[in-house]
């Protein structure tokens, strides 16, 4: 089997020095714009070429030797190299066409009346409990109301074999039986009395925050849906500024070239869009200005939402 990976990495790395042959072709020709258009989509798609075979040979990891997984991991470097490169050739390759500058860092007053609304309404939803809170006190409840439930469903089964034993005579099968019943079933009734008991204060406790936090979500409701009304519509309006720079082949800024590349990928383009939109609102919604880092410093402090948010997109990129 180590063979077969061993030829893999070859082939792998074989593909690499191909690209890097066609790149330094490619940088030859940088005033011929029509053939560099041309051979620009040959480097992507052996690119492209390369990522798949990295990713089938990466499922197969864990059988590898550390030497193999050594080789894989070089392989992958160059390719993130490889991968910079094109970018840059492609950067060249769009102002040598006489490509416009992509403007996505002029912001409408409007989109940031709809960036604080979005907060607004974040901020208000972030004051509720969250599902799985909620979720864990209906769960409190139940086991409450199961305990007290069959503890009366014992204490009942208790008061029919008293009745039993109670007018039946001793020597009879159905006294006999009835001494059983009562004695189980005060013993099963006792037991679970003492559970709903133990339960009862953490169930009372699950119904008042239940009961708070149905009071805020009535209260904060028409601040919830406007932030989410104004979060849709700013990452449309978004999407569609992105969407315009894309069609019209113009040169997208330093700051989300560095994270995002200079056009959509050829697959995963739905999940590329959504994320670059969700970068272009971070931006507005905190005022980033930065013209190399995409997201600005992370927050020196925890702020719940813009650290959250700052992390989950860092996160994102690293898959571009």
């Amino acid at each position: 089997m180590s063979d077969d990976y061993g030829y893999q990495v070859r082939r792998l790395e074989s593909r690499t020095g191909g690209v890097e042959s066609e790149l330094h072709s490619l940088r030859t020709k940088l005033g011929e714009v029509e053939d560099l258009d041309y051979e620009l989509r040959d480097v992507r798609g052996d690119v492209r070429r390369i990522e798949d075979d990295l990713s089938t040979v990466r499922t197969e990891l864990t059988e590898l030797g550390e030497d193999v997984r050594g080789d894989i991991q070089d392989t992958e470097q160059a390719l993130k190299r490889l991968t910079g490169r094109v970018q840059a050739l492609e950067a060249h390759l769009l102002a040598a066409g006489g490509a416009p500058l992509a403007d996505l860092d002029t912001i409408d007053p409007e989109w940031q009346k709809l960036a604080r609304t979005a907060s607004h309404g974040w901020n208000a939803r972030s004051s509720l409990l969250p599902g799985h809170q909620r979720e864990a006190h209906r769960l409190n409840i139940r086991h409450y109301e199961g305990a007290v439930e069959e503890r009366d469903e014992h204490r009942d089964k208790v008061v029919e074999a008293a009745g039993v034993l109670a007018s039946q005579p001793r020597t009879s099968r159905e006294f006999k039986q009835a001494v059983m019943d009562f004695g189980m079933s005060r013993t099963l009734a006792d037991s679970h009395g003492q559970r709903a008991q133990k339960l009862a204060n953490t169930a009372q406790a699950a119904r008042a925050a239940l009961a708070q936090d149905d009071t805020l979500r009535q209260a904060k409701a028409s601040l919830i849906e406007q932030g989410d009304k104004a979060e849709r519509k700013l990452n449309w309006l978004l999407r569609g500024r992105l969407a315009d720079a894309i069609r019209d082949r113009a040169l997208l800024p330093m700051w989300f070239v560095t994270v995002l590349g200079p056009v959509p990928p050829a697959h995963k383009t739905q999940e590329w869009m959504d994320h670059a939109t969700q970068v272009l609102a971070y931006r507005v919604t905190y005022g980033i200005t930065d013209q190399a880092v995409a997201l600005g410093a992370a927050p020196d402090e925890y702020v719940p939402r813009r650290t959250e948010w700052h992390r989950e997109l860092t996160k994102g990129l690293r898959r571009w």
